[in-house]
């Protein structure tokens, strides 16, 4: 069994073990030496978690319509959280023939995030929206609840990137085996946790949200640290 500290300084080999678990071929894991010199970038130890975010699946056509009655109804109680829905880009010919342009509409899924604490949302949700509901995590049946440092770099992905988010259906556990545990230490992504597999031949970053997978490409230049 090799421990964190043997790892070379490199990019880490398909050889590399880590407790009986291969490390992915072509991340570059930094050993725990070089840990005190290498901070996350953008993080701090210090930094306070801010409020969570739960979810809801609606029908994509009345995501839009529920995100206008956010934004211009009147609506009960004092309590009203931030919105992001998750929307899906494509592009198509302008109408005079000359060039693309960028159309956003929301996925199929029609999946809205609305940050607050579970119990303000529930209310918040049977007051104004008594048909919609809280989503619950798929490995204990509680309501998910979704950190807001994974929503914030999620989201920023999202606005800039969204090709690289793709939604699994399996559960995130289902990747721990034969997986180890990394924290991206680089870029947009620094400071999630999650674990890196090979997606349609493709190595991306696979992260827990909300007790769901969800895949994150382009993580290949990134550096790692093992976060088991």
């Amino acid at each position: 069994m090799t421990q964190v500290s043997s790892l070379p300084s490199s990019t880490a080999d398909v050889n590399d073990i880590y407790n009986n678990k291969r490390l992915p071929k072509g991340i570059h894991v930094i050993r725990s030496d070089e840990k005190s010199a290498r901070k996350v970038e953008g993080m701090s130890e210090s930094e306070v978690e801010g409020t969570p975010w739960g979810y809801l699946f609606i029908q994509h056509f009345a995501a839009e319509k529920f995100e206008k009655t956010l934004e211009t109804v009147k609506l009960e109680g004092d309590f009203k959280p931030n919105c992001f829905i998750h929307r899906t880009i494509t592009y198509k010919r302008k109408p005079n023939g000359k060039g693309v342009m960028k159309e956003e509409k929301p996925s199929v899924s029609g999946l809205v995030f609305l940050q607050g604490e579970t119990d303000n949302l529930k209310v918040f949700l049977q007051k104004n929206f008594p048909r919609y509901h809280l989503v619950n995590n798929c490995m204990d049946g509680t309501t998910a609840s979704i950190k807001d440092s994974v929503m914030r770099p999620f989201m920023q992905v999202m606005e800039s990137e969204p090709e690289r988010i793709t939604f699994l259906r399996d559960p995130f556990v289902k990747f721990a085996k034969d997986h180890v545990k990394l924290r991206v230490l680089t870029g947009i992504m620094a400071g999630q946790v999650g674990y890196v597999v090979r997606i349609l031949k493709n190595r991306q970053l696979v992260m827990d949200f909300g007790g769901y997978a969800v895949a994150i490409n382009d993580v290949h230049n990134e550096d790692f640290e093992i976060a088991e």
